[in-house]
Order: structure tokens, then C-alpha cells, then sequence
């Protein structure tokens, strides 16, 4: 992912200002990536929790929260949002004009504790990763194409796992799952920039073993050790 014509530098956007979405943010604004970051409470009020939690960030209304990044690349929005929240979250604050539009990166969990929106508590039901739930929901014509990735690392040791000082080869793998190969395209390369070595596993059915409870959730792996998943 480079730098923008005219030396503007290129801008993410994240849904959701808590814990994960906040050191989200902190690892991108440390690699020289803009970050709009939005979440319930509006702009104003989230100023004051951003200058302690993601110095750097700036905070936007929902429907904002894909403006710049359309305009500035590399079109990426981080859904950081709590799952048994998700009915919150409007699908037009993400949704693409064109087919390559917004990517949706999907960087959220399933908890056993959460009470979930009735049309992804049927795909957990039915033992299908969230992911496709989700992509049916934000995804489908003029939305945007959702891609499973930053999920299967905590947002507690999210900091120290990204170094984009260390040769690829060297980096914590980051892995990933999309139906889009564009989309997956642009997902690998903000996880480069951001200091990861990232491995695609494959389409969206492959993003359930990167859920919690799966081999690679919480696990500090290698390239060799995701290729072993990857379909």
C-alpha cells in the first residue's frame, strides 16, 4: 500500500472505538496510515478518549467513517464493533459506489456470553463462520466486500506483534480469508505496512479457524504455520 499521489498519506477507516478498535488504530498511526475512527457517541465526545487511547486519530461521524479512505486508500474499514452490537451498525456506512469499492475487514469474535443479532446467532448456529453472516449483511450489490483478518490477534499484544522494521520473512503472520481477490489484495497490504507477514487461508469459509477455540487464535505463528491451513 503506497503513499498517495501528492504525498498524502493513505487513510483507514474503523467502526468501533473501543479496546480492539483503538489499538487498531494505534498500530496503523504508528506506521504512518491516517485512521477515521468512529463509534455511538459522537465526534465531539470522542475526542477526549482518542487523545488518551489513539493520539492521532480523528474522530468522525458513522456515515463518515469511509469517506476519506475512498478517497485517500486504500478503501479498507476496520469493523471493530462488539458482535451483539452489529445491528447498530448501518450497512451504507461501508457500502462501496462500484465493485471496487470499500473493503470490509472483518475483525471481530464470537463470545459465548454475547447475545447476538438473530441473523448471525443462525449462522453460529448452524456452525458457519460469522464471517459469511456478516458478509451477507454488509456485502451482496454496492457493498462492500468483506475479508476475515485481525481477529485471531489479541488487541493486548496487537503493539508488540507488528514491526514493520523487521524483514517480512521475520514478522508475525497474519492471516486472512476473502472471496475477493482484490479486497484480499488490499488487506495484505495494509497488514505489510502495518508490520505483519500476511497469509491468505483461502476464501470466506476459511476464516473459522480463526475464530476463538480454533488452532491459530492467541497463537504467536510463522508463515510456514498458517500455509498449513491455508486451502
Amino acid at each position: 500500500m503506497s503513499e498517495r499521489p501528492g504525498g498524502t498519506d493513505p487513510v483507514v477507516g474503523v467502526l468501533g472505538a473501543g479496546r480492539a478498535g483503538t489499538a487498531f488504530a494505534r498500530v496503523m498511526l504508528a506506521a504512518g496510515i491516517g485512521v477515521d475512527i468512529c463509534s455511538t457517541r459522537p465526534p465531539k465526545a470522542l475526542r477526549h478518549h482518542l487523545k488518551i487511547y489513539a493520539p492521532g486519530a480523528q474522530a468522525v461521524w458513522p456515515a463518515e467513517v469511509a469517506v476519506r479512505t475512498r478517497h485517500h486508500g486504500p478503501g479498507v474499514v476496520v469493523l471493530a464493533v462488539p458482535q451483539e452490537e452489529l445491528d447498530e451498525v448501518d450497512p451504507q456506512w461501508v457500502a462501496g459506489t462500484e465493485p471496487s469499492g470499500v473493503v470490509l475487514v472483518d475483525a471481530t469474535n464470537t463470545w459465548q456470553d454475547e447475545l447476538l443479532p438473530g441473523w448471525l446467532q443462525a449462522a453460529v448456529d448452524e456452525q458457519l463462520p460469522t464471517s459469511m453472516a456478516i458478509a451477507g449483511r454488509f456485502g451482496g450489490a454496492g457493498g462492500a466486500a468483506v475479508v476475515k483478518a485481525l481477529n485471531h490477534i489479541s488487541h493486548h499484544e496487537l503493539e508488540e506483534a507488528a514491526n514493520p522494521e523487521l524483514p517480512l520473512g521475520q514478522r508475525r503472520a497474519a492471516a486472512l480469508a476473502g472471496d475477493d481477490q482484490d479486497a484480499c489484495a488490499r488487506v495484505m497490504g495494509l497488514l505489510v505496512r502495518m508490520g505483519f507477514d500476511p497469509v491468505r487461508l483461502g476464501g470466506l469459509p476459511a476464516g473459522k479457524i480463526m475464530e476463538p477455540d480454533g488452532p491459530l487464535f492467541h497463537r504467536p505463528l510463522r508463515r510456514e504455520d498458517l500455509l498449513r491451513y491455508a486451502r
